[in-house]
This record gives C-alpha cells, structure tokens and sequence, in this order.
C-alpha cells in the first residue's frame, strides 16, 4: 500500500479541518491561494487521488483519513464502521428498499449530521446501488446498498480495496513517468530530423556521477535528442529529487529539502532561488501541460549539471588541488 508522509497528511489535515459539516467541501482555489508555497504538493495529492476534486471543491478522500492521525478522521471511520454494518444487515433484509439517513442514524445511536458526514465518504466505494443526489440538502436522504455490499465484513475491507486499486494506479502513473523518458528514444530515434540546438553532450565528469543521478541524465540527454522538451523538463526536477534525498534524507515537499540543502550549506541563497525555479518549470511540465522552449530546457540543463557538479566533482578536485597546493613557508624557516 503506498503510505503518505509527514507533509502530505499536515496537508490533508489542514483540508479535512477545513471541511465544514456539509457536501460544500472546500472552494479549491481559495485552498490552493492559502497555501501557495505547496502548490506541488496539492496537484501531487490531486492526482494521487488523496485529494477528491468534485468540480471546483476539494474534499479528502477516504484512503486519506485512514492514513490520519487525526480526531476528526477517526470520528468519521467509526462511524462509517457502525452505517456500514447496519446498512449490510439491512440489506440481506429488504434488498429492493432504501433506508432513509435519518433512521438509519438513528439505529446505530448517532448524530444524523455525522451519519450524513460519514456517507458523503463512504460512498467512494462500491458497495451502494442507489441514493440521494445530496445527503445534506436534500430534506430526507436515502440510500441503498447493493449486493457488493455482501463481498465485504466491514468498512475497513472497503478502504483496504480503494487503496489497492489507488496503490495500483500510482504506480503505473509513476512507471509510465519512467517509461515515458527511455522508450521514446528507442522507438522514436530519428536523426536527421533532430533540431541541433535540442543536442546537448554528456560532460566530461558525467561517468563520475553516482548511479541514480547519472541514469536519469541519460535518459534527460536522450529525450531531448528527438525534439522532446517537457520530459526533459520532468526529468531535470527528478534529479534534483533525487540529489536532495542523498544529501538530507526524503524530507517532504520539494521546498522542505531545498531549505535543508541550505541550512547545511550545500547550497547557497542564489542556488536555492535558481534550483526552486527549475522545480517550478518541472512541475510546471507533470501538471500543467507545460512545454519549455529550448532556450528555457538548456538553462534547466544548465542548473541540473551545476548542482552535480558542485555536490559530486567539485569536492574532489578541490580537494587533489589542495593537496598539490605547497603549503606557506614561514618567514622565520626562510630566513
């Protein structure tokens, strides 16, 4: 099962707090204004399905709240846990007759605000046939489930099949990310329609390089062989990830590890401005459709070879230069 890391449930909680006691959710672009230093991270939630969109309000999902430490979330699943039941019992009962929200929350013994809160969740699984457009507005909500319901003991075996099927598309999301950067410079390779200036050659250390960053400069450098512009563009952001989880750990957000990079001074202030552009550009590509220019792929190549540069061969060099360097004879032993 993929598991959400410490900043993408802060962000989620923040959501989730956010989330008044109706169907309203929260208006996404005001969410996305009060947080627009996790730009990234909310597309990446977005599309990862953590964050359920439904025209322009955001809600949390439900293989969301049971990643939360949180005592919201864990209202509203154990409160699902007990509809649920009831609701499995009444359907091996009366299968053909929807059961209002309002008796139904009333045989399990709670609130009929947060049996209508707990439905609006539980409703992204399968188990259901029919219900009211709205369990908030309209003025006596229904729903009836349908045979799935039988295939599952509990809620919880609900969620666990919502998150496989999310593990799932994650990762074949990321796979064809991969994919996307090798195959095409397989299978598309033609040269003489190569624009010249999209040509870039490996550096003179790129053998030097450590293993992960170095693969995917191989596979940036092939992309932009056939003309291609926003794979590249990904692929810069992915090695500055990937030069980020080597130095200071995966500590979250793009930005997190960027900070840490320089509080260890691993870069400086004018590099963290430049490094947090180029993750813009790439993020720009994965989400919104963006397509650099060539100049604007170069200056990416430009900040990608810098980093690596100065984290993996600079240290070297410096340090044999160093060693070549005499050291100061003092004016005493000249003397």
């Amino acid at each position: 099962m993929h598991e959400l890391n410490a900043d993408e449930k802060r962000l989620l909680e923040l959501l989730l707090n956010d989330t008044p006691l109706s169907d309203a959710g929260v208006d996404c672009l005001a969410f996305r204004a009060n947080n627009d230093d996790k730009f990234d991270l909310i597309e990446q939630l977005e599309s990862e399905g953590y964050i359920r969109k439904d025209q322009d309000r955001y809600f949390v999902s439900v293989t969301a709240l049971v990643q939360l430490q949180n005592a919201r979330a864990e209202h509203i699943l154990n409160n699902a846990e007990k509809l649920f039941a009831e609701l499995r019992a009444h359907y091996k009962k009366a299968q053909r007759e929807p059961l209002k929200v309002d008796v139904l929350a009333e045989r399990v013994e709670i609130d009929s605000i947060d049996a209508r809160e707990a439905l609006s969740y539980m409703v992204e699984g399968t188990w259901w046939g029919s219900r009211s457009g709205s369990f908030f507005s309209d003025p006596d909500p229904n729903i009836l489930p349908s045979e799935t319901i039988l295939r599952f003991e509990s809620f919880s075996r609900v969620i666990e099949q919502l998150r496989s099927w999310q593990a799932t598309r994650i990762r074949d999301r990321q796979q064809a990310m991969a994919n996307a950067l090798g195959h095409y410079s397989s299978l598309y390779i033609e040269t003489d329609r190569v624009p010249s200036e999209a040509l870039r050659q490996k550096p003179d250390w790129f053998e030097q390089l450590p293993e992960r960053p170095r693969d995917l400069l191989v596979e940036i450098y092939d992309a932009l062989k056939i003309g291609l512009r926003a794979l590249p563009a990904m692929g810069v952001r992915a090695v500055i990830d990937v030069v980020c989880v080597e130095l200071v750990g995966d500590k979250g957000s793009f930005e997190n590890k960027l900070k840490l990079l320089k509080e260890n001074r691993h870069i400086s202030e004018i590099e963290y401005s430049f490094l947090s552009d180029a993750i813009d550009a790439g993020s720009a590509s994965a989400h919104r459709g963006y397509v650099p220019n060539q100049e604007d792929i170069a200056t990416l190549l430009d900040i990608a070879e810098h980093l690596l540069r100065a984290q993996y061969i600079f240290p070297g060099k410096v340090k044999k230069m160093k060693s070549n360097t005499p050291s100061r004879t003092s004016k005493k032993n000249k003397e």
